[in-house]
């Protein structure tokens, strides 16, 4: 009998910042049957990340925004009116370089294989910055490894 074994805990791992490109890059592929369902369910997976994500934000730019006579943070036109800019941007910075992390259990490898060979297989062209962006999504799938083991029967 044949089992797929984990090989030394290994990892899917993406920056902050990476996520919600991989996310659009992902929306936008026409994909059928199961595949599309594996992408569907690593959106979800990656769109609770940007919930997230942004949620961190939105905290730091109240803690960093001027207040109004009441308290609450300065708003004009739509936007914060941020009180420590380099505070700020330090913070997000560190936000967004923080990694997102998938542990490749026995669980998510379908998912996860199904969204490698998405990546692999792809027919978008990708240029310039876009093209680096697509080279790190590869490389983080590229790093999840299963091994065939053969079980000897008892």
């Amino acid at each position: 009998m044949k089992s797929l074994a984990k090989i030394g805990g290994i990892k899917m791992k993406l920056k902050n910042s990476e996520i919600s490109g991989l996310a659009e890059f992902l929306t936008k592929e026409k994909l059928g049957g199961k595949t599309s369902r594996m992408r569907t369910k690593f959106l979800k997976l990656l769109n609770e990340a940007i919930n997230e994500i942004e949620g961190f934000r939105k905290e730091l730019l109240e803690k960093y925004s001027k207040n109004d006579d009441e308290g609450k943070a300065l708003i004009k036109d739509n936007s914060y009116v941020i009180e420590d800019v380099e505070a700020f941007n330090k913070e997000y910075l560190e936000l967004m370089n923080e990694d997102f992390i998938i542990d490749e259990t026995e669980s998510k490898r379908e998912m996860l294989q199904h969204i490698k060979r998405i990546l692999d297989n792809t027919e978008t062209e990708f240029d310039g910055a876009k093209a680096f962006q697509y080279d790190i999504w590869c490389e983080a799938f590229e790093n999840l490894k299963y091994e065939e083991k053969s079980e000897s029967p008892e």
